[in-house]
């Protein structure tokens, strides 16, 4: 098996785990308390001195997606750039881009939110939940792009399985999307649950070699 392959399929799996705990903190923990997309910042900090672990737990899955969304690219890009090597190449920069914003992002808001729970600061946390997600919505977008690429590289090439393509192409849509359309957001979450898994189990038991791919320019 292709080693960047493999490497990309655990990560894409751990990406699909990552995604799943999303959702157990946001339904099963945090929505319970009041913690919504549009909660006012006063409840959200009160929350969060009962406990702030679960919004540092979000955190830190945010900052891993800048290490599995990247594997994962170059997975892909071994897989598909025999046949498309243009889009994998854009493809992997997009990812590289979501991976710089997503790990920003998880980092200050991991830094910064203790301190302003502790001091109960409502204008620093407008401030801080503004530039946090201002990076998180640019990640969000960057990967919408490379789930793009995926989708039409794998249906032109016939390198992905074509209905996990269409799942792509539309999480990669809502992906796009979500920073003008909030609740999007949390769509995608649950149709990418569905792809990473999807995906990381193709890159790992259906392994393809770039010389079995149709050549291509794009």
């Amino acid at each position: 098996m292709n080693t960047m392959q493999k490497v990309g399929g655990y990560a894409t799996l751990l990406t699909c785990v990552l995604f799943v705990a999303i959702l157990v903190i946001a339904f099963g923990v945090l929505g319970p308390q009041g913690v919504t997309p549009d909660a006012p910042a006063d409840i959200v900090l009160a929350v969060g001195a009962k406990s702030i672990t679960p919004f540092q737990i979000d955190n830190l899955i945010t900052m891993l997606f800048s290490i599995t969304l990247v594997l994962g690219a170059l997975a892909v890009r071994d897989r598909l750039q025999g046949g498309a090597p243009n889009r994998m190449r854009v493809a992997v920069i997009a990812a590289s881009v979501g991976s710089a914003l997503f790990l920003a992002g998880g980092i200050i808001s991991f830094d910064g939110f203790p301190p302003i729970v502790a001091a109960n600061d409502l204008a620093a946390f407008r401030i801080l939940s503004a530039v946090t997600q201002g990076l998180v919505n640019g990640a969000i977008f960057a990967f919408g792009l490379t789930g793009l690429l995926w989708a039409w590289a794998g249906l032109s090439t016939k390198g992905l399985p074509a209905l996990l393509c269409y799942i792509l192409l539309l999480a990669g849509v809502v992906a796009v999307l979500a920073f003008a359309i909030p609740i999007f957001g949390l769509l995608g979450v649950v149709i990418n649950v569905v792809w990473a898994f999807w995906l990381g189990y193709v890159l790992l038991m259906q392994p393809a070699t770039m010389a079995a791919q149709p050549k291509s320019t794009m």
